[in-house]
């Protein structure tokens, strides 16, 4: 024992008996058995109750806004999916992947159906149908894949989880367009609702989910 340690030792009990004489000790204690932080409340809206039950820990948040945007945002969750597995070696339970579409591309997230039965989807938007070389009657990510790249179409990237998300102010826009002057915006609106893609809800509006998801974890990558 050196020379130094029983001072020192005289010293610190000192310490400790002043504190206590200060008050110190009940608050040290205090400190101690500090309450543990709140956890955070349940989801209350449709919305994050979604979001909520995408517990696989490698989350990412595709967000498409044009024609080109849509295409791009299959082929990027595709090859997230692919190729996180090939190389890293996660599963399809470990992804949580969403495909917003918004703004522009908010049209694909309606089926066949609603191609065929609103033409004018495909006239605003501009988009042929590569096999009539016509406008298209048809949501075509969700029926064709990109040449030379297997596993990019919209069935395929929900067959390994993937969800997608559809802009509801832009649906009540285009159903709106769609009604005109004299038709029923509110029954359009309500068609296109009623059919989505498989695995796709609809959000308050894209910038909402946006927020919404970032806010649960997800991270962004802006598809176009």
């Amino acid at each position: 024992m050196s020379e130094t340690s029983v001072p020192r030792r005289s010293f610190l009990g000192r310490f400790f008996v002043g504190a206590a004489a200060l008050g110190a000790t009940p608050a040290l204690s205090a400190m101690a058995c500090a309450p543990a932080a709140t956890p955070a409340p349940a989801p209350d809206n449709d919305l994050d109750k979604w979001l909520a039950t995408m517990q696989g820990p490698h989350k990412v948040f595709f967000d498409a806004t044009t024609v080109t945007g849509a295409n791009d945002g299959v082929m990027f969750a595709r090859n997230f999916l692919k190729f996180s597995q090939e190389k890293l070696g996660t599963k399809d339970a470990e992804m949580s992947v969403i495909l917003s579409f918004r703004h522009y591309a908010t049209p694909f997230g309606y089926n066949d159906a609603m191609w065929a039965k609103y033409p004018q989807f495909a006239s605003m938007l501009k988009v042929d149908d590569p096999k009539t070389k016509k406008p298209t009657k048809r949501n075509l990510p969700f029926n064709d894949e990109v040449e030379g790249f297997p596993g990019t179409s919209l069935p395929a990237i929900h067959a390994h989880g993937t969800q997608f998300s559809v802009c509801g102010a832009a649906t009540a826009y285009f159903a709106g367009i769609i009604a005109g002057k004299t038709g029923d915006a509110a029954a359009v609106e309500k068609d296109l609702v009623g059919n989505l893609i498989p695995g796709a809800i609809v959000a308050p509006a894209g910038v909402v989910a946006v927020q919404r998801a970032q806010k649960a974890g997800f991270a962004y990558t802006f598809a176009g």
